[in-house]
């Protein structure tokens, strides 16, 4: 399962997706963020999503269709 950063632009309505955090950055300036690359890397995003009034951003796993399919074969063999 890989890793990845979605970043959600409000105004206008955007969303990309990154598999770094310097990628995001080095892709988006502060004043697109919102914050400053300091704040960014210091964030926990494994805990939080980062929100301000500009954008959204999410460190998320990304699923292949096998993780999805032993994801179901497992629950299956849960609930049997």
């Amino acid at each position: 399962m890989k890793k990845v950063y979605i970043l959600i632009l409000q105004k206008p309505l955007v969303i990309k997706t990154y598999t770094s955090l310097v990628a995001l950055i080095e892709d988006n300036t502060n004043i697109d963020l919102g914050a400053s690359r300091s704040k960014l890397v210091k964030f926990d995003f494994g805990k939080f999503n980062y929100v301000n009034n500009r954008v959204i951003i999410s460190y998320k796993t990304a699923l292949s269709s096998g993780d999805v399919r032993r994801k179901k074969l497992e629950e299956k063999n849960e609930s049997e």
